[in-house]
């Protein structure tokens, strides 16, 4: 009987260690994560690269993909942004989007905006993460959604960082956020899918409400990713000067 009992007490405490070695923070490209938002199960890639000091808070960046064919798969492969998270120690998370688009009609703007509020919440209780340093790019379908969700939580993200997108028609009578949260469009000037001048509209309306912006327009570029152009490090550098000011 008392054999029993230590055998109990023994196999309690490895269950203990084990939910605690669990709930510890981990790094690695955790490809196939999970969250529940109401109804829906959405699935998300999560990258904490080894540099990253888990014992501190760390800037976290979200990154959207675009349309139909791009997904939180493809994404990584194109834009090189895990290397990015890498070099420059920070938290990367690619969402996904339902039926592979970004918030195009009402219904999914109010999904979309509920995952990232939950993903975030999840993320800063799963890590250390600086809430000063939020930031989000997007390709595309999903550049067009970080305009968005930078509309949307502009309190919340410190800068947005939008490439080969464009601002939705919600912002025809203007922008019109809580704060003048910064902003980078990069755009190629060969682009056949979303035309240049769209992004230099953007860039203008942008300056008209007062917004910080940087604006890269690349030379010969279509619709893809300015990888030639080091357009990670740059995008870096303009959230590193960019965080969120403090209250």
């Amino acid at each position: 009987m008392r054999f029993a009992v230590h055998v109990s007490a023994f196999v309690a405490a490895l269950s203990l260690c084990g939910a605690l070695l669990a709930a510890e923070p981990r790094q690695g490209n955790f490809a196939s994560e999970t969250i529940k938002v109401d109804k829906d199960q959405r699935e998300y890639r999560l990258v904490v690269p080894n540099t990253v000091d888990l014992k501190k808070p760390a800037p976290l960046v979200f990154a959207l993909h675009g349309f139909l064919i791009d997904s939180k798969d493809v994404m990584p492969v194109y834009s090189k942004l895990n290397d990015a998270a890498e070099k420059h120690r920070f938290i990367l998370v690619y969402p996904n989007a339902l039926d592979r688009s970004w918030a195009l009609a009402p219904e999914k703007m109010v999904k979309d905006v509920a995952f990232f509020d939950t993903l975030l919440k999840k993320l800063s209780a799963d890590y250390k993460i600086d809430e000063q340093r939020i930031y989000v790019t997007g390709m595309s379908n999903g550049g067009y959604f970080a305009h968005f969700i930078g509309k949307e939580r502009s309190n919340v993200i410190a800068a947005v960082a939008c490439h080969s997108g464009a601002l939705g028609l919600q912002t025809l009578l203007g922008i019109h956020a809580d704060r003048k949260f910064p902003v980078m469009i990069v755009h190629g000037d060969k682009d056949n899918i979303i035309s240049v001048n769209i992004a230099r509209e953007n860039r203008d309306k942008y300056k008209k409400e007062g917004h910080d912006v940087t604006y890269v327009e690349v030379p010969g570029l279509g619709h893809g990713w300015a990888n030639g152009e080091g357009i990670n490090d740059k995008i870096w550098k303009f959230f590193e000067e960019h965080p969120l000011p403090k209250k």
